[in-house]
């Protein structure tokens, strides 16, 4: 019986996965039982902690512990481009479904728009409100509007093509000019500390600043820091331009969140996936199987069809910091620099570096 079972929930599966291509074929996984071990034939350096990583059809993206935003060409990985893209650690980097614009979030609290192919700063986005760590950005090319979540616990988003109809915001709420609780608090002198970077430097690259409207924001979108998100097509919910917002949160939730074009890409939450107590770190997306990179290790397997969890994963003994997934192979990295990859369908855990 138990066998049945399995055989069941994997031939459920592997209908879910192996989706007709647009020529009639099938995807088809490889067989796991036969697959070499992967083997390192490159490495590429930078300079400090690479805290972010995203590939385009040529090109490697990096971002830093330094703020830094670093490109390699990835036919032939050399170093074609850098710019100093933030005043504090670059934490999240998207690229638009047309691969024209990247947009990249950081702890300073902003987040910024590059023309790809000059790595001209288009637009520089931020909040009416402290917002902390921007720890996750995304974009959607249908509604032209940026979401991010944010450290205070925040989703937030701004219609770039409504940039033009609204008001030019006031020089002095750039998080640049804005008193820090903490850093900028008067010591024991009655003096506060003077700041390592001024703030017209950290200004000075360029584009056009856009403030967020506050009715462009949910409060308290996770009880806990909104961690991840990510943008799904084609799964059926009732979401203006085929397009649902996934957000992981700090309270152990991923919640799914509807948009509305003719409410200026306002957002809904429609429904909740518990995984626990622990923290949803990381988001990856497979078809219609969403994983999810947790506290301790874990990695849950949601089916979003039914919005049932259908498989925990142990994939690690440390926080799994980032994931990705597809022929049911998950990849996974971890909080010790340990990267591995597990089989949805068997207990095959394959250590990569």
């Amino acid at each position: 019986m138990a066998s049945l079972l399995h055989n069941s929930a994997v031939n459920d599966l592997e209908s879910k996965r192996n989706v007709p291509r647009g020529d009639g074929s099938k995807t088809i996984p490889p067989n796991p039982m036969t697959a070499p071990k992967p083997a390192l034939f490159h490495r590429i350096r930078g300079q400090a902690s690479i805290l972010c990583l995203l590939v385009s059809d040529s090109k490697i993206f990096a971002g830093t512990q330094d703020g830094d935003l670093l490109l390699w060409s990835l036919e032939t990985y050399e170093n074609i481009g850098y710019v100093n893209a933030h005043r504090s650690s670059l934490l999240a980097l998207c690229l638009s479904e047309d691969g024209k614009l990247l947009f990249s979030s950081a702890g300073d609290a902003i987040v910024n728009v590059w023309d790809i192919s000059t790595l001209q700063r288009l637009y520089s986005i931020y909040s009416t409100y402290d917002v902390g760590d921007v720890f996750c950005v995304t974009y959607s090319s249908a509604l032209q509007s940026v979401y991010l979540g944010a450290q205070n616990t925040s989703i937030q988003w701004y219609d770039l093509s409504k940039k033009d109809l609204r008001p030019a915001p006031d020089p002095t709420s750039h998080p640049s000019y804005r008193n820090h609780r903490f850093f900028d608090s008067k010591g024991p002198t009655g003096v506060s500390s003077p700041r390592p970077l001024s703030a017209e430097k950290s200004r000075a690259l360029g584009g056009q600043e856009l403030e967020i409207d506050r009715g462009h924001i949910v409060q308290y979108a996770h009880y806990g820091y909104v961690c991840c998100m990510l943008l799904a097509k084609g799964l059926g919910y009732r979401s203006q331009g085929g397009e649902t917002l996934i957000s992981g949160g700090g309270d152990g939730t991923i919640k799914l969140w509807s948009l509305n074009v003719s409410a200026e890409s306002a957002i809904t939450q429609f429904a909740t996936l518990q995984n626990g107590d622990d923290s949803v770190l990381a988001l990856a997306l497979d078809g219609t199987l969403l994983y999810s990179g947790r506290l301790e290790g874990n990695v849950n397997v949601w089916d979003l069809d039914t919005r049932q969890l259908i498989r925990r994963v142990k994939a690690h003994t440390e926080d799994v910091l980032t994931i990705a997934a597809g022929h049911d192979l998950i990849f996974t990295g971890n909080s010790d620099g340990i990267a591995k990859v597990d089989h949805l369908h068997f207990d095959l855990h394959v250590l990569v570096g």
